[in-house]
């Protein structure tokens, strides 16, 4: 009939059914707004208990003026001024039997949706003790108009749509409804996308649950474009109910269990040995129904195979407790009318095995406890999937925020869990839902409306989606699917910078782009819209904060999405684009930058995005950065004495500085072996902290680069070496990229339990877990976003800390090879050590930040030494240095810090961790070269440099020249170094090319089609990379040679042979690439030095572990090594000589104190360093000279004289009685003289001083000697160095 848009059946709907805000970082004293009062939520559930104290009216005012709704009242029902309005709707008619006919809650859920909206502050809420707390809204101080639209038996669509209709014309600012339908329907044939869109016209934002049928896909019931879908996530909060059994034996399930057996314990029966008369075994093990026999169940314990929501069977049979097992889902956690457990099957096959291995099993159920998600948050197993059903290029669900074990108010006419048998009445109850998500994000949206009240809903919802938080792709395997733009952060909400808005006028579009006529789009609009190819909108145009797109599998394709942002942030901004993107996905902006000059002002810009999936989802991003906010560290020094709350004075000083954004913008509180903080900070925000009480320094948490590029048996360290039982007590802490714990390194066989020292914990994950070689496992990443193919737990997505972490402690695992090179037993210096893992870098870098909290835990946790292969790219003041700060708090607690020295050389003073109190250690050469040989058409044969793994089976291919073959847009100039995508595929494909560079884009080569590289140049040919194609790494000699083949003959081929190993005579000298001293901040004190060992000598000081390590080390080769001790420190270590060094220069935290007194370090600052009353003074204020330092360094003019003296103190740690002489080798630009020139020791431990003189006058560079105190069993050498400055 005319005017007639749709019609449809009215079918029922379904309900979508403390910590929360918190764990989003919304605090309760976060920055609030007058305005929020004049908020109002409608609230379309099941009704509201209103005397539940959340929705107390103490101190409100009357109603907004805009307010025009009424309040159904009645004899047991009446509003006040929280609850301003409320109405009831039952098109059926007749009531079920505990209904109420009034907006009273007979159910419950009304009344916890409400309150997680809008609740006001409840002290000491909690279900019999769980989830003890304040319970509050989002927003407290907001109003709730109540339309009751969902009784006993379900919600009826007309029903919806008639609170629809009441709450759009009564003044509702937002709203809120946790229901949804069974299956999708076209939007139009949907009441609650109807009510959302009139909503919309009128400028309120709908707020919808996702729904509960997860994780299957396409599950999402919620979708239309101008609502905001919601799924459901965990908080950091779980319930568990421990299982004892007769045999002590103890399981951890998943139950909000509120019964207390007092450890009485029960007969414990299987429910498939008691079935019913009329069931078998089989299907009474259920325990469903009344299958269960309950003259053998009363007074039990039942163990059931399966879940049951009501644990109607256990109960009906008179069960005094249920044990439930299945492999389902384990992250949330279930309310039964008994006490109950959850518990995995593996766990449940157990129970079973005790019940049949005894005659009189016995077993109790525990009350709850809350335990901490380490993995929080995740995307809950019920959350419903998308993608969008009817539009599959519109993302759903929007984002998603808490929905997992949440406690709100309840109705106290109903029980805990509504079954029978359940005579709990409580106001407070714990459930979860995407019911309980949903008014989640209404809050949060009536908290962005009320500091900004004319925002339109897309407004909103935009500043919602772009500033959540990124979630875990390993976690979510679904992706956005699962979580939508990420876990909602409310405070960053009300101030998103940019907005992307719509009004009605873009829905239509869309929808004419969709296929509405214009006829059905004027019935619905009431105005005369019309569809015609100019305002078409295609999907991709409607101006929604997120890009989604369909395609089919390994079929390319491209789409182009327009869109505009409004700027709401600082008036004179501008944005860069900054894209994540998979290898799947190539996205380009344009423009990439957008700037603006007032607010208001709008910009546009057009994303195209080129796909070509080989899996399910890929996934990236579009970040519009306007670098307001950078991280920032606060150093603030020691942990002080005594009762002290670290994070509560980080919280307040925040507070100070940036009021109520505090909360926000704290990212790590340093709390557990120094004082400190990191927060996202404006520059003025930064520099007003750093003139605050207490701190030492503030410095932007920058990025760092790993230092990557038979080894111990070349340094004279066999694997039959004389070890201690004391080495499997050793831990060490690795700082790197994670581990594989997998790796045959990394087995735990013959381990017994950590070392009771250990303090750490392990984040176990469904991808990760630790043993007792891997003892430790944690993970960082203050940045919040994970890239694609990071692993957002200590897994190793790099492979560079699996790699450091078994030279370091890898046990023996014999015959590793690579393809064959490199054949033996791959070692750890410590093959019995334990490995305690923080993972600080991920595949875009190491973030300073994550890298002090790893420092942080480490020393809390018990590590003995600190392993760092990370450096930064440009020197820093020891304390604006997380490694330097790290590493010093470290030496406090005892532990020994070892750094790379990093891999910037040759070029001088590219060393990065230079500190005196850690250990810094250069690269040098086994003897050992991998060699790759280029045979030619004409038989010559070239040997160049690489780890090639391919065999090419001596087939001879065309051989090409890269500047002969420039791709178009190129010239030969640029593609002869094969760089990019500078060459032509059709030319290359198929053929060995030679390239005029070491190409780290080799891979890049590979896709043009080439079959091998040949490069050549003048770089350095003294360490082998590996390639993902037959590569060689030639001399330009060599290069140039083959070049005149290829001019030679007119059809130029080669070969490459597979890599083969060879001697290296000159070994070991140091390699280029590690980076040399002398030290950029303190000149005097020389760097670079050598590696970690295995020293496990109990009681010694980091400072005594690195002086044996030094003082035994083999002199290099001045020859090879041009830059002497700058290029390799003391030498070569030689880890079995260093467990007896003979003498030990020793020094603490006195000595370095001391140190930096000298360098010009105030008291005040060494105090907070220090947390003591050192002070400096004429007294204590060292020069560098006389930190007893195991190495001598000075620097001096150019043929300028300069005499230095040098106060060293040995202790005795070799024969207790012995005698030193001192032995000096000196070139002639060095004059050294020792006083005393001999040591006499009559005990272990005894020390002694000397004075070492060094007059010096520089004719070159460098000029080096030694000083070795010689007992005649031992050894000990130190280097001298001079170099001009």
């Amino acid at each position: 009939m005319e005017g007639v848009v749709s019609m449809f059946p009215s079918e029922k709907k379904k309900l979508h059914t403390t910590r929360s805000w918190d764990f989003m970082g919304f605090p309760q004293e976060v920055k609030r707004t007058g305005v929020e009062s004049n908020i109002i939520i409608g609230m379309l559930d099941t009704g509201i208990w209103p005397e539940s104290p959340s929705f107390s009216d103490e101190g409100f005012g009357p109603p907004p003026s805009k307010w025009k709704g009424t309040c159904q009242s009645s004899t047991n029902f009446t509003c006040n001024n929280k609850i301003i309005g409320a109405k009831y709707y039952r098109s059926e008619g007749f009531y079920g039997p505990g209904d109420f006919d009034s907006p009273r809650d007979s159910e419950g859920h009304g009344s916890h949706t409400s309150s997680i909206a809008a609740g006001g502050l409840v002290n000491e809420a909690s279900l019999y003790g769980l989830g003890l707390g304040t319970a509050r809204g989002g927003v407290p101080s907001a109003r709730i108009a109540v339309y009751k639209i969902c009784w006993s038996d379900g919600c009826s669509d007309v029903d919806i749509l008639a609170a629809f209709d009441d709450a759009i014309a009564d003044g509702v600012d937002i709203i809120s409804l946790s229901v949804g339908s069974f299956f999708p329907s076209d939007y139009f044939d949907d009441p609650i996308a109807i009510g959302a869109f009139h909503s919309m016209k009128n400028g309120i934002l709908t707020s919808n649950s996702a729904g509960n049928s997860g994780p299957a896909p396409e599950t999402i019931t919620n979708f239309s474009p101008w609502s905001l879908s919601v799924g459901a996530g965990t908080i950091d909060r779980m319930f568990v109910s421990k299982v004892v059994l007769g045999n002590n034996k103890v399981y951890e399930g998943v139950a909000i269990n509120t019964f207390g057996l007092n450890d009485t314990m029960h007969p414990l029966i299987y429910g498939g040995d008691a079935p019913q008369k009329g069931y078998r075994g089989s299907e009474s093990r259920f325990c469903l129904g009344d299958s269960l026999d309950p003259t053998l169940v009363n007074g039990t314990i039942v163990l059931c195979d399966a879940l049951n929501f009501g644990a109607d069977g256990a109960v009906s049979a008179g069960a005094i407790g249920t044990v439930m097992q299945d492999n389902g889902f384990k992250d949330f956690a279930l309310s039964f009318p008994l006490p109950a457990s959850y518990l995995s099957s593996i766990n449940g096959t157990e129970i079973f095995q005790y019940i049949n291995s005894t005659g009189k099993p016995t077993a109790t159920i525990l009350k709850s406890t809350e335990k901490k998600d380490e993995f929080a948050p995740y995307v809950v197993s019920f959350s419903s999937r998308g993608p969008n059903p009817i539009t599959r290029d519109i993302l759903k669900p929007d984002l998603t925020a808490p929905g997992v074990d949440i406690l709100a108010a309840w109705s106290p006419a109903t029980t805990v869990t509504g079954s029978e048998g359940d005579n709990r009445a409580v106001p407070y109850n714990i459930i979860s839902g995407t019911s309980m998500s949903c008014p989640h994000a209404t809050g949060a949206a009536a908290y962005v409306k009320s500091f900004n009240p004319g925002w339109s809903p897309a407004a909103i919802k935009s500043a919602l989606m772009t500033t959540a938080s990124p979630m875990s792709v390993v976690l979510n395997t679904d992706h956005e699917y699962a979580y939508g733009s990420g876990y909602i952060d409310p405070a960053k909400a009300a101030k998103p910078g940019l907005i992307y808005d719509a009004g009605e006028v873009d829905y239509v579009n869309f929808l004419c782009g969709e296929g509405y006529s214009t006829k059905s789009l004027r019935l619905i609009t009431g105005d005369n819209s019309t569809c015609s190819e100019a305002i078409n909108g295609t999907v991709w145009d409607l101006n929604y904060p997120s890009f989604a797109l369909s395609v089919s599998l390994r079929k390319p394709i491209t789409r182009v999405f327009h869109r505009t942002v409004t700027n709401v942030g600082s008036p004179v901004s501008t944005y860069k684009a900054i894209v994540v993107a998979p290898p799947q996905l190539k996205i380009q902006v344009e423009p990439s930058v957008l700037s603006f000059k007032s607010l208001g002002q709008k910009q546009s810009f057009v994303v195209t995005v080129t796909v070509n999936l080989d899996i399910n989802v890929a996934s990236g991003s579009l970040v519009w950065d306007d670098g307001v906010y950078q991280t920032y560290i606060v150093y603030m020094g020691d942990l002080p004495k005594g009762d002290f709350s670290a994070a509560s004075l980080h919280m307040s000083m925040l507070q100070e500085v940036v009021g109520s954004r505090a909360s926000d913008s704290i990212l790590y509180s340093y709390e557990r072996s120094f004082n400190g903080f990191v927060a996202k900070l404006t520059e003025d925000e930064s520099k007003t902290l750093a003139r605050m009480e207490g701190v030492v320094s503030v410095f932007p948490s920058e990025k760092k680069k790993l230092h990557t590029t038979r080894s111990w048996n070349f340094m004279g360290f066999p694997q039959e070496i004389k070890r201690t039982g004391v080495e499997s007590d050793i831990i060490i802490g690795m700082l790197d990229t994670g581990i594989w714990p997998e790796s045959p390194s990394f087995s735990d066989e013959g381990f017994g339990p950590p070392p009771s020292k250990w303090k750490g914990i392990c984040q176990s994950s469904t991808n990760f877990t630790c043993n007792n070689k891997i003892i430790g496992a944690k993970y960082y990443r203050s940045e919040g976003h994970f890239n694609q193919g990071d692993i957002d737990s200590p897994r190793d997505s790099e492979g560079h800390g699996s790699h450091t972490a078994s030279i370091a402690a890898g046990g023996l695992v014999t015959e590793a090879s690579l393809y064959g090179l490199g054949l033996g037993t791959a070692r750890g210096g410590v093959p019995s050590a334990r490995i305690a893992v923080y993972k600080i870098c991920w595949s875009d870098g190491c973030w300073d930040a994550d890298i002090l909290a790893a420092f942080d835990d480490a020393i809390a946790d018990g590590v003995d030494i600190i392993s760092l292969s990370v450096g930064s790219f440009f020197p820093s003041d020891y304390f604006d240095d997380p490694i330097a700060i790290g590493a010093f708090h470290s030496m406090k607690n005892g532990i020994l810090t070892s750094n790379s020295a990093g891999n910037s050389g040759p070029a001088p003073e590219t060393i990065t961790n230079f500190s005196p109190w850690s250990l810094s250690v250069a690269a040098g050469t086994i003897d050992r070269m991998f060699v790759s040989k280029v045979v030619l058409g004409n038989n010559k044969v070239y040997q160049g440099v690489a780890v090639n793994t391919f065999e090419l089976n001596d087939t001879m291919y065309p051989l090409i020249y890269g500047g002969d073959v420039p791709q178009i847009g190129y010239n030969g100039s640029e593609s002869r170094f094969c760089r990019g995508d500078s060459l032509d595929p059709a030319l290359v494909n198929g053929t060995i090319v030679l390239c005029d560079a070491l190409n780290d884009e080799s891979d890049l080569v590979l896709a043009a089609g080439a079959v091998g590289t040949v490069m050549q140049d003048n770089g350095f040919k003294d360490f082998a990379s590996s390639f993902p194609l037959p590569a060689s790494y030639l001399s330009s000699n060599n290069g140039t040679e083959i070049s005149q083949y290829i001019n030679s003959t007119g059809e130029p081929t080669a070969t490459i042979l597979k890599s083969i190993e060879q001697q290296d005579e000159f070994a070991p000298y140091v390699v280029s690439f590690s980076s040399r001293g002398p030290n950029p901040i303190t000149r005097d004190i020389l760097k670079g030095q050598l590696p970690m060992s295995n020293l496990s000598t109990h009681g010694w000081s980091p400072a005594a572990i690195k002086s044996a390590l030094m003082t035994t080390a083999s002199p290099m080769s001045v020859v090879l090594n041009t830059d002497h001790e700058y290029a390799y420190g003391s030498g070569y270590i030689d880890p079995a000589k260093a467990a007896k060094p003979g003498l030990i220069y020793d020094a603490g935290e006195v000595d370095y104190v001391n140190f930096l007194c000298g360098q010009g370090y105030s008291t005040k600052s060494l105090q907070l360093v220090a947390g003591d009353n050192s002070t400096c003074s004429e007294a204590n204020n060292a020069t560098v000279w006389d930190l007893n330092y195991p190495s001598f360094a000075l620097s001096a003019l150019f043929e300028r004289p300069v005499t230095r003296v040098f106060h060293r103190t040995v202790t005795n740690v070799g024969s207790p009685v012995s005698t030193y002489k001192a032995i000096v080798v000196a070139p002639p630009q060095l004059k050294i003289q020792v006083e005393p020139s001999v040591l006499s020791f009559k005990s272990l431990g005894q020390k002694q001083s000397f004075v070492v003189t060094v007059e010096v006058t520089l004719d070159s560079k460098v000029a080096s000697g030694s000083l070795v105190w010689d007992d005649g069993v031992y050894q000990v050498r130190s280097p001298i160095v001079a170099h001009t400055t």
